[in-house]
């Protein structure tokens, strides 16, 4: 009993003691034999919903009977709710905001580098379809459309700080590596919510393919509130197996407040680079009131900032549909083809499009090389160094 105890965590056991649900929604991580666990879940009367094969993990519906049987077998080692991760956002342009010129002597645009993008989808905007389409590939988790649409417009705004071209706006709200391109994976809903399975699942479909399509960075503009030791680990497989391919992970710090080790969920890993946000629309810049601090354990979180308020990008149509019985539909034109957004994610783009110029440089950089690029490329503001990491990306230092 105490065994069966132990592989559960605690809310799910304390749900399932209370009889609080008839099925619950879970992760259920095992040792090995996926096969014959995958038979199991199905012989129980469970139903899989995704198979993240690189982490032996399943999400599955199950019953309390279900689930107390499946953890009896020595193969099944844990088991916990499938929580939900929440996107960090809410008239000048990202470059602008961070005070930054790409003219002039900079000749890099991000040019073959591939972007993965988990989020709430992406519209066609023509701002990714001219000159050319910057979206190679688009899954959807949520609907399981095959064409580009985006029903909360997160996505669409962080595609345009990555790699917008400018076109609607003569080049003045152009994203920071406009010749870089896109792999988005929508695995948030309309209201900017989705399941750790989902992107668990969109992040491992990243790596697994990034060969084909030269994905080098992840950037993942969300936050995950809990430190649930279990699913971190799961992250930190993940983003390990990533940089074994050569790909970097981004994500924001979070929106959890200035106050001291207020940093939660995968902002803590050391496995990826974490960006906080400040805000450059007053002199000198102040912390963005609610971008999280470190530090975290014993080392510091988030590694950087950059400008995370106001800033101009991509507005979407949230009505619009992509497909209709299997059938593609074409997008209107958007009347107000920009929009402004605040939240660390802004601040996780822009960084990320700062290394897909590095990489176009030298595209051998791995995680750790990058890191250490921006870290040494970074001033310090007068601000305290909890909030700020190692201070603000000076554009001078950091490209050739």
């Amino acid at each position: 009993m105490l065994s069966l105890k132990n592989k559960m965590e605690k809310n799910l056991r304390l749900s399932l003691n209370n009889n609080v649900y008839k099925n619950y929604r879970v992760l259920i991580h095992y040792k090995a034999l996926r096969k014959k666990m995958e038979n199991k879940i199905n012989n129980y009367k469970g139903s899989i919903i995704r198979h993240m094969e690189s982490i032996n993990t399943f999400c599955a519906y199950v019953s309390p009977y279900t689930l107390n049987r499946l953890l009896e077998h020595p193969e099944i080692d844990y088991a916990c709710f499938d929580e939900m991760a929440i996107l960090c956002g809410e008239e000048q342009g990202v470059a602008e905001a961070n005070k930054i010129s790409l003219k002039g002597n900079y000749k890099l645009t991000g040019r073959g580098i591939g972007i993965g993008l988990i989020d709430t989808g992406v519209y066609p905007h023509e701002d990714l379809k001219k000159p050319y389409n910057k979206i190679i590939e688009f899954k959807d988790l949520v609907k399981d459309y095959k064409y580009p649409y985006d029903d909360n417009g997160h996505g669409t705004f962080i595609s345009g700080v990555l790699c917008g071209s400018g076109e609607a706006s003569n080049g003045k709200f152009k994203g920071i590596s406009e010749n870089s391109h896109l792999y988005c994976i929508k695995a948030f809903n309309g209201i900017g919510k989705g399941y750790i399975s989902d992107i668990l699942f969109a992040l491992e479909t990243l790596i697994t393919e990034s060969d084909v399509n030269n994905i080098k960075l992840i950037c993942l503009p969300f936050e995950y509130l809990n430190n649930d030791n279990f699913i971190l680990s799961l992250f930190n497989t993940l983003f390990k197996k990533a940089d074994e391919k050569g790909i970097t992970v981004l994500v924001p710090a979070g929106h959890n407040g200035n106050a001291q080790n207020s940093i939660r969920g995968i902002a803590t890993l050391n496995s990826c680079i974490t960006v906080g946000g400040i805000d450059t629309s007053c002199i000198p810049p102040k912390p963005y009131e609610f971008s999280s601090s470190g530090p975290y354990k014993n080392f510091q979180k988030p590694d950087l900032v950059a400008a995370c308020v106001d800033i101009t990008s991509l507005n979407t149509d949230s009505s619009y549909l992509s497909e209709r019985n299997n059938m593609k539909i074409y997008p209107k034109p958007i009347k107000n083809p920009y929009t402004s957004y605040t939240g660390t994610s802004c601040a996780t783009a822009y960084i990320c499009g700062l290394c897909a110029l590095l990489l176009e440089n030298n595209p051998n950089l791995k995680f750790k090389d990058i890191l250490s690029l921006l870290k040494v490329s970074c001033n310090l503001l007068n601000m305290p160094k909890n909030i700020q990491g190692n201070g603000v990306i000076d554009i001078g230092k950091l490209l050739p």
